[in-house]
């Protein structure tokens, strides 16, 4: 179950705790609807969510928020991803993805954060950026956070270097799975 952290500047209307984006984050989020990613933090791994406002409205509130990885093996890299699905709605739920590409150092870290956190924070922007909403969600199983990046890492160290491609192989998740 996610606690929520919405006090208001009643000026600006902004919450107290504001966390405004760093530029290239901004500039990355800029022109997508929809996007959810993990972003290192001093307090952990967050995630760091963009919306359409009306949408954000909606997960206000005590909301049941699952996280749950999922790990592929395909030949060209393994590949995470974690979905965060967010009951909000009686007759549907708000879900959206993230993937992780062990390869990359930074990413990599990330996830292994995310699996050392009885916690994790989520930051809800609006289409212009502003930060509007923070969620903190009790992980539930971080220790299947670990078991996946070690199963994954595993996967990674039997590949041949020349054959990993990341993103091919994230597309093929892409368009094998729903959310």
């Amino acid at each position: 179950m996610g606690g929520e952290r919405d006090r208001r500047n009643k000026a600006s209307g902004e919450p107290l705790d504001s966390a405004p984006l760093p530029p290239e984050l901004a500039e990355f989020l800029r022109d997508k609807d929809v996007a959810c990613l993990m972003q290192a933090t001093d307090q952990g791994t967050v995630f760091v969510v963009k919306l359409p406002e009306h949408e954000i409205a909606s997960v206000r509130g005590r909301v049941l928020i699952r996280l749950t990885h999922e790990l592929y093996d395909r030949p060209t890299a393994p590949v995470i991803r974690t979905v965060l699905r967010i009951y909000d709605q009686p007759a549907s739920h708000l879900a959206l993805e993230t993937y992780t590409n062990i390869e990359d150092e930074v990413q990599r870290s990330d996830f292994a954060s995310l699996g050392r956190q009885d916690t994790f924070v989520m930051l809800f922007y609006d289409e212009q950026l502003n930060h509007t909403l923070t969620k903190v969600v009790t992980h539930a199983a971080p220790e299947e956070t670990t078991r996946v990046l070690d199963l994954a890492e595993r996967l990674f160290s039997a590949l041949p270097q020349e054959q990993f491609n990341f993103e091919q192989a994230k597309q093929e998740v892409m368009e094998a799975t729903r959310l």
